[in-house]
């Protein structure tokens, strides 16, 4: 029986939760699915370690943290991508090094090219040498979290195939710009929560909200077509059947 009988879950594709969260915690999310990435090797060896129903666990290195970068090995990363189907939170930030950022990245994309993943891609400040990464490096499961480049870079981004994950801190004219059969929610909890509204993983409903009176709809409706896209996406890059069965009965019922 599914674990979501009445309508389809809040859908949360980018939030940071810790690795020893309890069942009562993971309860108080009212039943959302999140993808909850990861910064560091030791953060993502701890949970991997779990097993959650409406949990989806990434690998992550974030370009950010560079403890994360110093600690990054190639052998054990790859490990890690038998363990789950998500690699995040990866990618370029303005903060530190970018030949080191885009040395690790480039291994990543080089681990992932014929695995069964999706990935969560940060771009803050260094949009145009990411997609200059993703071209040379392309991969069907790309998640641009956060995305806020310029026309060319977004048309560029549209090109390869991304997925674009957005959050109600982002401006109307950002939200706007993006096509809708490639969105999916994210809170990037607990990043910005004033911003976003988000009081903890999985609260969408202004991000629902605001979607539907740009594309004339309705917050239901915006659901159903952000559990549609993750069909789609998890259906092309073979990651569907990797999801724990509640999340892939969802999609496949959206």
């Amino acid at each position: 029986m599914s674990l979501f009988p009445d309508e389809l879950p809040a859908l949360d594709c980018h939030a940071h939760i810790a690795p020893d969260v309890t069942d009562a915690q993971i309860g108080a999310l009212k039943g959302a699915v999140v993808l909850a990435v990861t910064r560091t090797p030791a953060e993502t060896a701890h949970a991997l370690r779990r097993r959650d129903t409406t949990l989806v666990w990434g690998t992550g290195v974030h370009p950010a943290v560079p403890a994360a970068l110093k600690a990054f090995d190639l052998r054990q990363f790859a490990a890690t991508l038998k363990k789950t189907c998500l690699i995040g939170e990866i990618g370029l930030d303005r903060r530190g090094s970018l030949d080191r950022q885009r040395s690790v990245l480039a291994q990543i994309l080089d681990a992932a090219r014929n695995e069964p993943v999706i990935l969560s891609l940060h771009s803050s400040g260094r949009t145009g040498p990411l997609m200059d990464l993703l071209t040379s490096h392309p991969h069907p499961g790309i998640i641009l979290h956060w995305f806020l480049g310029s026309p060319d870079e977004l048309k560029q981004a549209i090109d390869l195939g991304a997925y674009f994950s957005v959050n109600a801190a982002m401006p109307d004219y950002a939200l706007a710009a993006l096509p809708l059969h490639r969105l999916l929610p994210e809170t990037d909890f607990p990043a910005s929560r004033r911003a976003t509204g988000a009081i903890r993983p999985g609260v969408v409903d202004l991000l629902e909200q605001r979607l539907a009176q740009l594309h004339d709809s309705t917050p239901q409706l915006i659901r159903r077509r952000f559990w549609q896209n993750l069909r789609e996406l998890t259906t092309r890059t073979q990651v569907l059947d990797r999801l724990p069965e509640a999340i892939a009965d969802c999609a496949l019922e959206a």
